[in-house]
């Protein structure tokens, strides 16, 4: 009986294993890939990640890496703009990160109106993937879509055991039309290549266009003398 007990334990994949409550697993946002033909939705994809990192950051079950640490893991491995989308890279990545998740994905349009979020969470070092969530971007408002995607990987990483606890992302009482969130990306973009001039007229642009966007408020805030 104890000898069953105990192939059975090890039949069980580790990411499913319950949670203990007081650990809390470290997880990074990679920037997701988009199509290289459009610009503006590549810029995005940044900004994106920012998004994420909030939401994600505002769950007590995780410990969420900074988009700063990225910057600098994605310098260390000197991969620069290159796509990191196989499986070598995301060994490399979880690595340099210190991480047990990643969490990657696609940002897709067809047209003016027909866009989409793909995105995974995939385990280190297994490089399992162990939730999945597609959601459509409105590209009036690109919180919707974001905070929906948070609380849909989230929920399914409950299910899962692989976090102990869950609280979905605050809903915000405005929106982020997609023309700011990738002006606001192309800020963040101009702070990484050390621009502060361009990040501060992208951000002043940014806030005049949605005064209620509590992260370019910030970083704009941080750029005064």
């Amino acid at each position: 009986m104890l000898r069953l007990a105990a192939l059975l334990f090890l039949a069980v994949p580790a990411f499913a294993a319950t949670a203990d409550a007081g650990v809390r697993p470290r997880v990074a946002v990679l920037y997701f890939d988009a199509s290289p033909t459009d610009p503006d939705l590549t810029a995005f994809t940044k900004g994106l990640a920012a998004l994420l990192i909030t939401d994600f950051t505002a769950n007590p079950g995780l410990r969420v890496l900074e988009r700063e640490r990225l910057e600098d893991a994605l310098k260390e491995l000197d991969l620069g703009e290159t796509k990191y989308a196989d499986k070598s890279t995301f060994a490399k990545m979880g690595k340099v990160l210190g991480v047990e998740y990643l969490v990657i994905g696609n940002l897709v349009c067809l047209g003016k109106s027909q866009c989409r979020i793909v995105s995974r969470v995939v385990s280190y070092p297994q490089l399992d993937e162990v939730a999945s969530a597609k959601v459509l971007l409105d590209p009036a408002d690109v919180f919707a879509a974001e905070e929906q995607l948070v609380a849909d990987l989230s929920k399914k990483l409950l299910s899962l055991g692989s976090i102990a606890s869950f609280e979905p992302p605050a809903k915000r009482n405005h929106k982020l039309p997609l023309s700011t969130g990738v002006k606001y990306a192309r800020a963040l973009d101009a702070k990484d290549k050390k621009d502060p001039a361009t990040q501060k007229k992208l951000l002043t642009e940014v806030v005049r266009e949605q005064p209620e966007f509590k992260l370019a408020q910030l970083d704009l805030l941080s750029l005064r003398d």
